[in-house]
């Protein structure tokens, strides 16, 4: 009895320790599995694959699924995933600027910088609006917040958006995706990607989408115009990549993509009514001199002329990252050309006033860029070097 007394007692004894130790080891378990989730997240805001951990600078880093549920497709709709984030346009999309945390360079005039720097596939881009078109296939979306001239130059005084697209990959995939939604928009696109020999793969990505206005009752008036809406758009967009193993060493990645974007932007309603000058406008055009209406609601807008805004952009780079015992040298060559054409009824009105017609406000950007770096890191040292050049 006594013998199994003392075997009774030790062994709940036994399983009060193994309890207190379970109850102790919970926490660093947690801990370490917490830790394991945050370090999986990979960032490159600082010219080099690190733990979101390790980086001393804001950023707000989206990964693929988030991106993918919340039907990001363009810089505009980043802000609803964001904080500090906006995005606005005032007379077309080719002068849409961002801001981060309330900071940013705003204004039309394609010739101002912008303070807050657009990077794809680290190739800078010289305006915000040329990145507001379809990005197409998203791996990971960066914002960093703050000034970041060290790495990614003088144009990043409020922030940085860093956007990495998907590679290609070693098994062949392919996928295709339609939307439809209200004002008659349609959204189809489709890609494709896997190997075609050894050491090389390749994506192709394409993507057509259009809308119908907001504005379906404009008031033409006077004038040439015959559409009949406004802020409608149009545009595809191509995105070839090729992506190459030199040995064990080296790899180079080639890029190469086309937009072409159409649209009758950007006319408004007028949110009040001014008898005086409404009546002199309605006469102007041509009118009965009875005025206009000033409902918002009724979605009327008012051109005698065409408003038709087209954008065109194309781009190559190469990318090639060559591994030394010391660290990598990466260089990234590119290539891009932006064009946009815009023509706008100033007048904001029906009477035949004051008109810019093609031509008579088109600009054209062409940016050759070459960025070196040479990374590294050892016990105690983890640096980077580097040059960039562009014109």
């Amino acid at each position: 009895m006594k013998t199994a007394g003392f075997i009774t007692a030790a062994s709940i004894a036994a399983l009060l320790s193994g309890g207190l130790a379970s109850a102790q080891n919970e926490p660093a378990a947690a801990e370490e599995e917490t830790a394991r989730r945050l370090g999986a997240i990979t960032v490159t805001s600082q010219k080099r694959e690190q733990s979101l951990q390790d980086v001393p600078v804001v950023v707000t880093a989206l990964q693929t699924e988030i991106i993918e549920d919340a039907g990001v497709r363009d810089i505009k709709d980043l802000t609803i995933l964001t904080p500090g984030l906006l995005v606005t346009s005032s007379s077309s999309q080719s002068d849409a600027t961002a801001r981060i945390r309330g900071v940013g360079t705003v204004g039309n005039n394609p010739g101002l910088e912008s303070s807050v720097a657009i990077s794809i596939d680290g190739v800078g881009r010289a305006r915000n609006g040329v990145a507001f078109g379809d990005l197409g296939e998203i791996e990971r979306i960066e914002v960093l917040k703050g000034p970041q001239g060290t790495l990614f130059g003088k144009s990043s005084s409020a922030g940085v958006i860093n956007i990495i697209t998907k590679r290609p990959e070693d098994e062949f995939g392919a996928k295709a995706e339609v939307t439809a939604g209200n004002f008659g928009l349609v959204r189809t696109a489709g890609s494709v990607t896997g190997p075609f020999s050894d050491g090389a793969r390749g994506r192709l990505f394409g993507v057509y989408s259009k809308r119908d206005g907001f504005f379906e009752d404009v008031t033409t008036g006077a004038g040439p115009r015959t559409e009949t809406e406004s802020d409608d758009f149009e545009f595809y967009s191509l995105r070839g990549q090729l992506d190459f193993d030199l040995g064990s060493s080296g790899n180079l990645r080639i890029i190469g993509d086309v937009t072409d974007r159409e649209e009758n932007c950007c006319l408004a309603d007028y949110i009040a009514q001014d008898p005086g000058r409404s009546t002199v406008i309605n006469l102007l055009a041509g009118g009965n001199g009875t005025g206009v209406d000033g409902d918002p609601f009724g979605r009327d807008a008012f051109a005698n002329r065409d408003t038709i805004t087209e954008t065109k952009e194309w781009g190559l780079s190469a990318e090639l990252d060559w591994d030394f015992s010391f660290g990598t040298l990466t260089s990234v060559t590119a290539f891009r050309n932006w064009d946009n054409d815009i023509s706008q009824d100033t007048d904001w009105s029906a009477a035949d006033i004051w008109y810019r017609g093609p031509g008579d406000q088109a600009d054209e950007f062409e940016n050759f860029s070459q960025e070196l770096r040479l990374s590294g890191q050892t016990d105690n040292l983890d640096w980077l070097v580097g040059l960039y050049a562009a014109t």
